[in-house]
């Protein structure tokens, strides 16, 4: 009953009292989304500072070719991640696919055209376990899952 005595006829007042809060809480919600708009720039430019070397995979299914739709994921392929969020994947056997990739959060996504002759986009969903200057640990969120340690 008090606060409608103190801005009764006061509309100044209370436009003010309103617009200090709704910069306050501007304030409080901004600060947290600019530090994770850092945190994903910073894992960006990891991601693209250099080119990823495959040194260890730890599920044997995602050597199979048949399982993997024909690009299989082995010790000494190289990924390569550009500033412009297209990538480059080459194996052992000096085949090559390339595409686009996304980062939201922690997770990796890699877009790019199927293997076989269908004209049709396919996607790979990785989690970024661990990220630093010289090394990178994914784990493959479709299947087949497994665990990929590059270097």
């Amino acid at each position: 009953m008090k606060n409608k005595l103190i801005f009764k006829g006061r509309p100044l007042i209370k436009a003010g009292f309103a617009l200090i809060i709704v910069l306050g809480f501007g304030l409080l919600v901004s600060k947290p989304l600019q530090a994770q708009e850092r945190n994903i720039r910073q894992q960006e430019s990891l991601l693209t500072a250099r080119k990823w070397m495959i040194v260890e995979v730890k599920k044997n299914k995602l050597t199979k070719l048949k399982k993997m739709d024909g690009f299989r994921m082995e010790v000494g392929n190289e990924l390569s991640l550009s500033i412009d969020h297209k990538f480059g994947y080459k194996n052992n056997d000096y085949e090559y696919m390339s595409g686009k990739w996304k980062l939201d959060g922690k997770k990796l996504l890699l877009i790019h055209d199927a293997r076989d002759a269908t004209n049709r986009l396919e996607n790979s969903h990785f989690k970024i376990i661990k990220l630093s200057k010289t090394e990178l640990f994914l784990k493959r969120l479709d299947k087949p899952k497994g665990k990929i340690v590059f270097k």
